[in-house]
């Protein structure tokens, strides 16, 4: 059985000789947050939590160990370089957004399914061009909104929301680049909420190379 993310860091815990309260110590994390961690699950609930990138380069720091080898068991980069894939033709004008991870893997996200690409930075920027000739809103590092399928922004919260129905179709926006790109939002909601809208966009497809991850 595949060794947990969990299991691994309380391992490295106490190799390093750390009780919970020095690990939050070194890590900058609360010690509660550290053992919820390392026990798989939230407090009052079976969901397992799973540390993101940035979480992950703490505990790296902390504990002293590679940033990529707590990235791969955690299951953000994949270990397997020979995974299938599929060559499909995928409609970019129903993608909500678009992401770039921090291992090179452009991930694109409709109202159904999820695909993955693995492209350098250098070729996804000579493809960010055309993103945003075809309605695509560069919102931080690595985040492509589809403008065309956002409903609604909260300016309280940095907070956009799509039409479809979607498990996690809210992304938060930092305050700082909210400002810069409010009016560009607030416009395209506006003109996505008119009813009775002519919603037939000029075909946007893309062959990718979907990574099949197992």
């Amino acid at each position: 059985m595949d060794e947990t993310i969990g299991g691994y860091l309380e391992k490295l815990r106490h190799s390093c000789g750390y009780s919970l309260r020095l690990a939050a110590k070194k890590t900058s994390l609360s010690h509660g947050y550290i053992r919820d961690v390392e026990l798989g699950r939230k407090n009052f609930s079976n969901f397992e939590i799973i540390p993101k990138p940035d979480t992950l380069k703490k505990f790296a720091l902390g504990y002293r160990v590679s940033f990529n080898e707590l990235m791969r068991i955690a299951g953000h980069i994949v270990s397997n370089p020979t995974n299938e894939f599929e060559f499909i033709d995928l409609d970019l004008n129903k993608v909500l957004f678009i992401r770039i991870d921090i291992n090179d893997t452009v991930t694109y996200h409709s109202s159904t399914q999820t695909f993955f690409e693995s492209k350098s930075l250098f070729e996804f920027s000579l493809f960010e061009h055309s993103l945003e000739k075809n309605g695509y809103l560069r919102i931080k590092s690595g985040w492509y909104v589809n403008l065309k399928m956002v409903k609604r922004y909260d300016e309280t919260t940095g907070e956009l929301s799509f039409f479809e129905d979607f498990e996690d179709n809210n992304i938060r926006i930092p305050k700082i680049l909210a400002i810069s790109i409010q009016n560009e939002i607030s416009k395209a909601t506006k003109i996505n909420n008119v009813q009775n809208l002519d919603c037939s966009y000029k075909p946007f497809i893309r062959t990718i190379r979907n990574l099949i991850i197992r």
